[in-house]
């Protein structure tokens, strides 16, 4: 299994107009039933990709992380982004207090099917903050879930421009 540690993070700084990154999300089949790391990857550059993610965010500025998912992985499942419709968290599941004040997803449906993720992350507290969550995935048909290991990613204010 490939930790998130061994993989570069994305590392942005967000202005105060916004970040806007496209990316991909491969899922992998769980091997021993060990829950596998999904790395994401840079949707202009394939061979980029990243283990966690630290943004450094200006008063006001917002990131948004469009993000496709890609099943080569897991060519034989018809997997979705799994959807949460009273939480605003499709595609995660948060396990860090104080992630909804930063985190929005919603999976957007692709020919019917909910393939796309659009995350909007902000600072609204203006403090440090680390963010822990896992990529949840189901098969529509089976309602079986995949779910992705676990990263840590971390949110820092930033005063500059």
């Amino acid at each position: 299994m490939v930790a998130c540690a061994d993989l570069p993070a994305l590392e942005c700084e967000v202005p105060k107009e916004g970040l806007k990154l496209d990316l991909v999300l491969r899922p992998r089949e769980p091997v021993g039933g060990e829950l596998q790391y999904w790395p994401l990857f840079n949707a202009d550059n394939p061979e980029e990709h990243f283990g966690n993610m630290r943004f450094k965010i200006h008063k006001g500025g917002v990131v948004t992380l469009k993000i496709t998912l890609d099943l080569s992985e897991v060519p034989c499942r018809e997997l979705e982004f799994a959807r949460c419709p009273y939480h605003k968290l499709d595609g995660i599941i948060a396990l860090s207090p104080d992630f909804r004040h930063q985190f929005r997803a919603r999976a957007k449906a692709v020919d019917g099917e909910y393939t796309k993720l659009v995350i909007k992350i902000r600072d609204k507290k203006h403090i440090p903050d680390n963010f822990s969550f896992l990529w949840k995935c189901v098969d529509p048909e089976t309602g079986m879930h995949f779910v992705s290991g676990d990263p840590q990613a971390h949110i820092d204010p930033w005063g500059g421009i």
